[in-house]
């Protein structure tokens, strides 16, 4: 009898958001999501992320006080069906599926439909075909390819059916660094199985073209036409922001205005997702409850004081919200908002506002189910936790001011917030108080939605992007207010834009005005330094101090609601948590011990070579950059940024370009934007092309101080020695010219009894003059030169090194076949063992000086 007393009242004393039914079952199909994604398997310690949350469902189970055995039986077929989730497209794969037919980096046929509209960016265009067949005799195959296609050409459209020959294709994969972006999950999110390059346009035959059902037919030639009027009512650079704010579409957009919205923190009015559908629910409800109160008023009185206005107007919305989300297409941040916004219509339409986190608990669980992979998306993750965070805020607030002695006394600005009225029921309030009074209200209400929504998706801000706006928090309590009025708005005006311009025009002059302000506030706030913060990725123990500070920040918003003072264990508590939560996220570092680990970080950033040295001393040194084919993917900012940021760094000490090759250089250019470099090691005045020279001039200019190498003059670190042994004498070339492969630094590491040797992109000339003297070659690793060139890699060389392991760093099926066959059967015959970047993805070394580990990343 007592003990079952106790459990009522410890019950009740859980926040009612714990005691809703939902929320045990989602999390227990959470914590078999988690066993699925190595990422949150292994988040804090193996298995703990989904072992807690397994233990938290069973916990609050526990304690209700009416529960079955059905539903410990459902607690455990959850987590099993979580698990298993991810796997049902695999399992349910046809036979002639492409995965189970494509031989990767083979020049072959396919022949497809172009369902979808073709993106067309400024250096490529992409494609999505519905493959129908494969190779020569075509064999019947399904799955989809995305096609990227580098060359001008007058591009094909959606309905099109055609032939691709000598196409390459490849399963989608990620760069196998620590902190690496999850491309293969993402691109698997679109619907994407494989993707293909090609490089000659004529090879592309049109076959003709197929049916597309007619509602697709219909919703091209919509968004199209909607495109069209939107380009002719708000021209140049206003149209191209508008395009990407109300249909989502950002590739006409440039660089400079996306790097502004990220910086200021208004990115998410970018991107159609809850808010934007959000404000069309918002502006339709605002529009069509008067017309319809009034209305059902004349007709049926009873009725319309009896709320039912509210509940048809409520279902009406639901009409612009699917057409919405049918213009914008099938985006799964747009459908995902729409289950959202559509269940909490529904809400009312029911009458259960009580209800709204059974409901935001059943939109994320249904999202879950239908897309398990969500659960890594960070818009997913921003959009659950925005939405959570105010559902939290505001129930507690509505709580707090529902007690009776808490009205007592002058209004507090809760209080304010959540009162409908300025005054109490029965009193009359002049027109200007009642302004003044919504006026109040609205800023109240934005400032504690910005900062709730700031609060909740701090920790995805910093572990996903790694930027936080220091301005966002300010600039989105007068932005959003102000695009919830532009979107619909706009959308509205290019309805009318398809059928009539010149009625259109008519109201845009004050819109664009609106829409300029979206070009300039961000531009202005942009270019001020502390606009905007870069953060390393921030360890685990600054989760566990955030949630403190915010735990302890509800308490204190709960006290200051109800007008009692602060308690000072709460008061001191905060600031503890705060302290050491702004500490740890600025050097997440500090409170490491000392140690006396050099580690050596060769990278996967494809067909090309970067390299990260940390040595014991804190100081660390950068060896190229990486990069692509005409920079179709800024290696540096989205490969080799996140490892450093995953590594907590936030400087680099020591930066050095091998050679001017763009596999090796490009990437530094994004990395001297993004991080503070202090040194930057040059090659000699004579031995710089000018891609270098223009590398060497953007570090003077970002405070860099040029350090030049001398041949055999090491250069010490703490107690890691590097020492250059190549090139030697300057050559008398042109120095606008870029530097030859021979011309690369070869530079010698030297830590106690272990070495290493770093040969960039050399060839068996040099390698033969170096090996004259093997004394200072041999080394326990070598970084094998020229990715592993049939054309380096002398034997010779080899002998001379005599190294215990190689390293190559090369790109999965590159097309110069690199490592070459004939390279990796040399350093088998000398017994040496190989390590490469394509296969085992990053490859780290950690040495004290004496012995030396070699980790690798395959399965990231």
């Amino acid at each position: 009898m007592s003990e079952d007393r106790g459990r009522a009242d410890f019950t009740v004393s859980l926040p009612s958001a714990v005691r809703h039914p939902l929320l045990l079952f989602l999390l227990a199909y959470l914590s078999g999501l988690c066993i699925f994604f190595p990422t949150t398997r292994f988040f804090i310690a193996p298995y703990f992320l989904p072992l807690s949350l397994f233990l938290l469902a069973l916990f609050i189970l526990h304690y209700q006080t009416r529960k079955t055995t059905s539903q410990y039986i459902l607690i455990f077929f959850l987590a099993g069906l979580g698990y298993l989730a991810p796997l049902l497209p695999d399992i349910t794969r046809p036979s002639n599926h492409i995965l189970n037919q494509i031989q990767e980096g083979q020049s072959t046929s396919v022949q497809g439909k172009i369902f979808a509209p073709p993106r067309i960016l400024k250096d490529r265009t992409y494609y999505r075909l519905q493959l129908e067949s494969l190779g020569t005799p075509p064999v019947a195959t399904s799955g989809t390819v995305r096609v990227s296609v580098y060359k001008p050409h007058v591009p094909f459209k959606s309905g099109d059916r055609v032939r691709l020959h000598k196409i390459r294709l490849k399963i989608p994969r990620n760069f196998k660094n620590p902190g690496r972006f999850d491309y293969h999950h993402y691109l698997k999110w679109q619907g994407i199985d494989v993707t293909g390059n090609i490089s000659r346009p004529e090879t592309m035959e049109p076959l003709g073209q197929f049916d597309l059902p007619t509602w697709q037919t219909g919703l091209q030639k919509l968004r199209s036409q909607l495109v069209h009027s939107i380009e002719k009512l708000f021209p140049g650079e206003v149209g191209n922001l508008l395009k990407a704010m109300v249909l989502g579409m950002k590739d006409s957009l440039s660089p400079q205005v996306r790097d502004n919205y990220i910086a200021t923190g208004l990115a998410h009015l970018m991107a159609v997702s809850g808010l934007h559908i959000g404000f069309v629910a918002a502006a339709s409800y605002f529009i069509l409850w008067p017309i319809l109160f009034y209305g059902l008023f004349r007709l049926k009185p009873n009725s319309a004081r009896a709320g039912h206005a509210r509940k048809l107007t409520a279902f009406l919305c639901l009409i612009p919200i699917l057409f919405y989300m049918l213009v914008v297409g099938p985006k799964i941040s747009s459908l995902r908002a729409g289950i959202m916004v559509s269940a909490l219509l529904m809400v009312i339409l029911v009458d259960r506002q009580s209800s709204l986190f059974n409901v935001f608990l059943t939109a994320g669980f249904a999202i879950l189910l239908w897309k398990p992979e969500s659960l890594l998306d960070a818009g997913f993750q921003l959009s659950f936790l925005a939405v959570g965070g105010i559902l939290v805020v505001f129930t507690l607030l509505s709580q707090v001011n529902d007690n009776l002695i808490a009205k007592m006394g002058e209004p507090s600005w809760s209080q304010k917030l959540m009162r409908s009225t300025p005054s109490t029921p029965g009193m009359q309030e002049s027109f200007s108080r009642k302004l003044l009074f919504r006026f109040e209200k609205i800023f109240l209400a934005g400032a504690l939605v910005s900062v709730t929504v700031t609060a909740a998706t701090l920790p995805v801000l910093a572990y996903q992007f790694n930027q936080i706006s220091l301005v966002g928090v300010v600039l989105n309590i007068f932005m959003v207010p102000l695009a919830s009025i532009l979107i619909p708005t706009v959308l509205l005006l290019t309805l009318i834009g398809v059928a009539s311009t010149t009625l259109a025009s008519l109201f845009t002059a004050p819109v664009m005005g609106v829409a300029q302000l979206f070009l300039w506030v961000p531009e202005f706030f942009a270019n001020y330094p502390l606009a905007s913060l870069t953060v390393p990725t921030p360890p685990v123990t600054w989760l566990i101090w955030y949630f403190l500070a915010l735990f302890s920040g509800l308490l204190i918003l709960k006290s200051r609601a109800q007008n009692k003072p602060i308690r000072k264990r709460w008061g001191l508590g905060f600031a503890v948590a705060a302290l050491f939560t702004g500490v740890l996220l600025c050097w997440p570092k500090i409170f490491q011990l000392p140690h006396d680990n050099l580690v050596i970080s060769v990278l996967d950033v494809g067909q090309g070579e970067s390299l990260c040295i940390e040595f014991p001393n804190g100081q660390t040194l950068i060896m190229d950059g990486g990069g692509f084919y005409k920079n179709r993917l800024d290696v540096g900012k989205r490969v080799v940024a996140p490892f450093l940021w995953k590594q907590g760094i936030r400087d680099i000490d020591y930066m050095v370009a091998t050679h001017s090759d763009n596999d090796h250089i490009r990437g530094l250019h994004a990395l001297l934007d993004l991080f503070p470099v202090k040194n930057f090691l040059t090659l000699g005045e004579n031995s710089v092309g000018w891609r270098l020279r223009n590398l060497e001039k953007k570090a003077h200019e970002k405070g860099a101080e040029l350090l030049a190498l001398n041949r055999h003059q090491p250069i010490t670190i703490g107690e890691v020695r590097l020492i250059p042994l190549h090139p030697g004498v300057p050559p008398t070339t042109d120095s606008k010219r870029r530097i030859d492969n021979d011309l690369s630094l070869v530079l010698r590491l030297e830590y106690k009894k272990f070495s290493m040797l770093f040969t960039a992109d050399i060839g068996e000339k040099i390698e033969t003059i170096l090996a004259q003297t093997p004394e200072q070659l041999k080394a326990d690793i070598l970084k094998g030169p020229h990715h592993g060139s049939r054309f380096s890699n002398s034997l010779n060389f080899i002998e001379a090194v005599d190294p215990d392991t190689v390293i190559f760093s090369s790109g999965y099926l590159n097309r110069m076949h690199h490592p070459h066959p004939e390279t990796l059967e040399r350093y088998r015959k000398a017994s040496v063992e190989i390590k490469r970047t394509d296969l085992n993805g990053a490859v780290q070394i950690i040495t004290n000086g004496n012995g030396y580990e070699i980790r690798t990343h395959e399965n990231l």
